[in-house]
């Protein structure tokens, strides 16, 4: 649906159009540096249990235990 007689044109230059304009950017920029906040916290717990992960002693798979020419019988 359109209005043809709400033209804002006009009102590109003034001060209240300006603010607007201004607010909903910042109001854009606050929001995507909280989801990049959000994805780094994220990442540094993905890396923590990463690094828990590989420090850990684990007995060792069974492919590790082969000797030349053995297989796992697949």
């Amino acid at each position: 649906m359109q209005i043809a007689d709400f033209d804002t044109a006009s009102m590109h230059h003034h001060q209240l159009f300006r603010d607007a304009k201004i607010a909903m950017l910042t109001h854009r920029v606050l929001f995507h540096m909280q989801l990049t906040a959000t994805s780094v916290d994220e990442v540094e717990e993905a890396l923590e249990e990463f690094a828990d992960a590989a420090t850990q002693e684990r007995p060792a798979a069974d492919f590790a235990k082969l000797e030349a020419g053995e297989t796992l019988g697949f």
